[in-house]
């Protein structure tokens, strides 16, 4: 019996080995042979299905000021003919998050958040940005972290999408969409943080950029992570820490490189000009939102009109004012915020949620159904489809569509799963049909 056993034993893992071997790949950027289950098929199919979920978990696309974008695809372009897989498509999109970070997500889907160009130099550095993330893209790291998490945890790879339905949160001004597995923030190893790093000089010089801008990025993040404004770097400095040991490596790495090359600060500062000028206007936003997530609703009230006076355009200041004035009481007056809000930004999902869950508190049930709908076109969240779930049963639309929605809001998962799971086993009573 022991040696069937043992027989069975080794012929698995001979079986286990063969597949290993089998689903091993090239990594297009080192050369090396590595672990790959995912195609590129899948990689492209996954950058699509969530690129539009993290721009909305990102903040939302930076829509007042759109040549912003345009100049950034412009230094992500002049990068991509010398990456080691020209051929996917490639986007670059800034995101309105005064968070300092950037994110790639498998099939060359990269976005910047505004915060992260507040503290760059110089258009050199921006492309060391863009190139570190283009090589995460190229060498399939986010693929391959997906594929390290399905040998450890037993194929679980798709992200769940929830609502936290709290107030405002000052670590993203999004405050909802989080994805679990989130492919934007992969906590990378060192070892893919340096490969970024590496590969991305060289990208960065073969398209005329001046390597060393990278040395200087790396210095400019250690002496941040160690000011007291590291709180405000935290998500960037998880998914890419700083290290001295990177800033050796780059200078490594540079001193192997062909010297000189552009940094173009003159241009840079052109480019990002109008949102230094709109910074103050951030900082009393950021300074409500603070306010907001410590209750003190009055004072966030006070940020969020001195942020419209200084930029009446920007969309997120009227969220954040009709944030304020609904946990103020004053619900008509944080009806016109977020109109005006979805005014200026249709395509953003949280104001139209908020709209919408103010709609249904009111008893507007209509309104809050529009509102609601529109939000999940932008943006899967537990809470708009609970909601619709609860105006479903109001409006007497049947068991199945109050049930539909009920089971989409347990799918999209979060701090709701074990009230809805009690919604859903009473109408199972209720409606035994369905």
């Amino acid at each position: 019996m022991k040696k069937f056993i043992l027989r069975h034993f080794i012929a698995g893992s001979l079986l286990a080995l063969l597949l290993l071997i089998q689903a091993c790949a090239v990594n297009p950027v080192t050369g090396k042979k590595e672990l790959s289950w995912m195609s590129e098929a899948w990689e492209l199919q996954t950058g699509e299905r969530y690129y539009g979920f993290q721009q909305q978990a990102g903040g939302g696309y930076y829509t007042i000021d759109p040549d912003l974008t345009l100049y950034v695809r412009s230094v992500g372009k002049k990068l991509i003919p010398f990456s080691a897989r020209a051929h996917l498509p490639y986007d670059f999109v800034v995101l309105n998050d005064s968070t300092p970070n950037a994110w790639a997500l498998p099939g060359g889907k990269i976005a910047i958040n505004r915060g992260l160009l507040i503290e760059l130099d110089n258009e050199a550095e921006l492309a060391a940005v863009l190139a570190h993330e283009i090589v995460h893209a190229d060498a399939r790291h986010s693929a391959q972290s997906q594929e390290v998490g399905t040998i450890i945890a037993g194929g679980q790879v798709l992200a769940t999408v929830l609502l936290a339905n709290s107030d405002y949160n000052h670590t993203a001004l999004q405050q909802g969409v989080a994805l679990t597995s989130l492919y934007g923030q992969t906590r990378y190893s060192r070892s893919r943080e340096l490969e970024s790093d590496q590969y991305g000089m060289q990208y960065m010089r073969e398209a005329g950029y001046d390597p060393r801008a990278a040395i200087s990025l790396q210095e400019t993040f250690v002496r941040l992570s160690n000011s007291n404004k590291a709180g405000v770097f935290s998500t960037l400095f998880a998914s890419h820490p700083p290290s001295q040991a990177r800033v050796d490596a780059n200078r490594a790495s540079a001193a192997q490189l062909p010297a000189g090359g552009l940094l173009n600060r003159q241009r840079y500062q052109q480019e990002i000009a109008q949102l230094i000028d709109r910074q103050p206007a951030y900082e009393k936003a950021d300074k409500a939102g603070k306010a907001i997530a410590n209750k003190s609703y009055r004072p966030a009230l006070g940020y969020a009109q001195q942020a419209i006076a200084i930029e009446p355009n920007e969309s997120r200041f009227f969220e954040l004012k009709g944030i304020a004035l609904n946990r103020l009481n004053r619900a008509q007056d944080a009806l016109q915020a977020y109109s005006r809000s979805i005014a200026l930004d249709p395509n953003y999902f949280s104001p139209l949620l908020r709209r919408g869950l103010l709609k249904h508190e009111l008893k507007s049930f209509s309104g809050a159904e529009r509102d609601l709908k529109d939000s999940l076109k932008l943006a899967p969240t537990q809470v708009a489809y609970a909601t619709l779930g609860e105006i479903a049963e109001r409006k007497g639309f049947g068991c199945s569509q109050a049930m539909g929605y009920y089971q989409q809001a347990y799918r999209a998962g979060g701090s709701q799963n074990q009230e809805i799971q009690r919604k859903l086993a009473a109408l199972k009573v209720s409606c035994p049909a369905n």
